[in-house]
């Protein structure tokens, strides 16, 4: 039997925030990394750049609320203490670290 409660149950990717609280947060949900892929098709087109930095601090929050702590986060609180840059830099690498779990857990060979 595949036990799916047991490949990721103990995996998170921390964060430390600005203010020293560290999260931990759960993989991503396959919304979210949809969101991302519409995203990245629209990156390099200037007319649409307040849309996708908009879109882009919006899949943060998402993922931000994605930890096991319980906390939520409002997309006005995020945008007050955060830029995109570190938006985009948490979510290259939070997607970078499941990619890489994927990647180890998964052979199809």
């Amino acid at each position: 039997m595949l036990d799916l409660t047991n490949i990721y149950a103990n995996k998170t990717y921390d964060v430390k925030l600005f203010d020293g609280t560290e999260i931990h947060l759960k993989r991503p949900t396959q919304a979210i990394q949809e969101n991302i892929i519409l995203l990245q098709q629209y990156q390099n087109q200037q007319d649409k750049a307040a849309e996708v930095m908009k879109a882009m601090m919006d899949v943060f929050v998402r993922i931000l609320n994605r930890n096991a702590d319980n906390r939520l986060f409002t997309l006005e609180e995020v945008e007050e203490d955060y830029d995109i840059s570190i938006a985009m830099l948490v979510i290259q690498d939070y997607f970078a670290f499941w990619s890489k779990e994927v990647a180890d857990n998964v052979n199809f060979q």
